[in-house]
């Protein structure tokens, strides 16, 4: 994270990069308005492997409170970040000016000037007069019969371990650890330099350096209990990032509800949650992890992706398409997805966990025959994901395929089959780039929907599973 601001300083005095911006249209004196969203270059081949590089990709604000992404220019500075130099700019064969486009501007003033705040929504409060239902010791949270240990370091930020749920009065283990271990966010344009655009915001900045300290009211909303959070940076000092963590309760809707038909009498019960939540801002986009706990046994993890789109310059009548869409005059934004990877170390009711696949298939037998005479047969197939070369899986919508984990050694009483979780997600996407590519090969995890190793450990043999989520404009 220290070289962000080392190369934006670093690329404004750069003759090289002085001259390029002329070229497009920026004068000299003017350089205090150009900046520089730096991003790691995991590989290329021109420079080798054995150098840290970043890629500068560059912008310009008319005002310091205007969005740069209005205004991308259309060459790429490579900066050495161990001799902190610019030893390369790439510049495409065919040149694009400045933006001339009206500036956006997001800040409060800004709005205020363009007409103001709307005026058409009533106030909504959320208050609990008796307080939350929650209980945090140190780092131990406890609410509805579950026990989590909050943790978080600087790659993974939050970090959810020891996570048991009583189950009147049995103390049930549930996962040994739960964390966001990986993510990358691969861009759909062949031309050069772009096929470098595939950043691994955990691997290459991490997302606890890059997390947010949150704010009540707007980050938050309600009964909150914050959590700071500590790590060793660069330089080998503690690093403290203030209310790091949220955690609150939220109003789930109906838990469950039933109304017999006989006698109109009716049963409802409404739920809540719990969230555990941190947001990190990776250059242009803002992430909002969300790990939410449910009165059903349930553990969900949820991601919002806001900021803003990196973008591209466009000269005059060039189409953004196929590899980008054209979202303001001379602005493109490439066509990307964003698959993370969910590391989960499973402890159901004890460490030797099994895991199996789980498709919704056809039963056997025709149509007429004895087996299935009406054709109407379905049911669960469960296979066993016995090595890991078997367990590299893809998700397969047809079947609703989900992955079970399960101790085959604790029966349950009432379906008389092994007590299990299930790992469901319906948002699984393959990962876009080819296979043998520079991103397929670089993002392992990201080539299947889920991986399945055994490991040792001092509690037991653990399960790591990889699960890949997409938003691609």
């Amino acid at each position: 994270m220290e070289d962000l601001n080392t190369v934006e300083s670093v690329v404004r005095k750069d003759p090289g990069v002085i001259e390029q911006c002329g070229i497009i249209g920026i004068p000299r004196e003017d350089m205090h308005k150009v900046y520089c969203d730096p991003w790691t270059i995991g590989y290329d081949e021109r420079f080798g492997s054995d150098v840290r590089l970043q890629q500068a990709l560059m912008y310009y604000r008319p005002h310091v409170d205007d969005s740069q992404y209005t205004y991308p220019l259309d060459f790429c500075p490579i900066f050495n970040a161990d001799t902190q130099q610019i030893i390369h700019i790439d510049v495409p064969p065919v040149r694009r000016m400045l933006n001339t486009a009206k500036p956006i501007n997001f800040h409060a003033e800004a709005i205020k000037a363009d007409g103001g705040f709307r005026t058409d929504i009533k106030p909504i409060e959320i208050t609990q007069p008796e307080g939350v239902s929650f209980k945090v010791d140190g780092r131990v949270l406890t609410w509805q019969n579950w026990s989590v240990h909050v943790g978080f370091n600087y790659r993974e930020g939050l970090v959810l371990s020891n996570i048991t749920f009583n189950d009147k009065g049995n103390v049930r283990p549930v996962f040994y650890r739960l964390s966001l271990a990986e993510m990358v966010v691969p861009y759909g344009n062949p031309e050069h330099p772009h096929q470098r655009k595939h950043a691994f915001d955990l691997g290459e900045y991490g997302a606890g350096y890059m997390t947010n300290s949150l704010s009540l009211g707007c980050d938050c909303k309600g009964e909150i209990h914050y959590m700071d959070a500590d790590f060793v940076n660069r330089a080998g000092s503690a690093q403290k990032i203030k209310n790091a963590i949220c955690i609150h309760e939220e109003d789930a809707g109906i838990l469950f509800k039933h109304t017999d038909f006989r006698d109109e009498s009716c049963t409802v019960t409404r739920a809540r949650k719990l969230l555990i939540s941190q947001i990190f801002t990776a250059a242009n986009y803002e992430y909002c992890v969300y790990w939410i706990l449910h009165q059903s046994g349930e553990i969900q993890l949820e991601i919002k992706l806001t900021g803003i789109l990196n973008t591209y310059a466009l000269y005059p009548d060039e189409s953004a398409a196929p590899w980008g869409t054209e979202v303001y005059p001379g602005v493109n934004a490439h066509n990307h997805q964003h698959l993370f990877c969910l590391r989960i170390d499973p402890n159901i009711d004890g460490p030797n966990n099994t895991v199996f696949e789980v498709d919704a298939v056809r039963g056997d037998g025709a149509v007429g025959s004895k087996e299935n005479f009406y054709g109407n047969a379905f049911y669960a197939k469960k296979t066993k994901l016995a090595s890991p070369k078997e367990a590299m899986r893809d998700y397969n919508g047809d079947t609703s395929r989900t992955w079970e984990m399960s101790n085959t050694s604790k029966i349950n009483p009432y379906s008389k089959k092994p007590v299990s979780y299930k790992l469901v997600s319906r948002e699984v996407p393959p990962l876009l780039p080819k296979e043998g590519g520079l991103v397929w090969k670089r993002a392992g995890f990201a080539r299947h929907a889920v991986h399945v190793t055994k490991c040792e450990s001092a509690s037991g043999h653990f399960l790591s599973n990889s699960l890949g989520k997409d938003v691609t404009h």
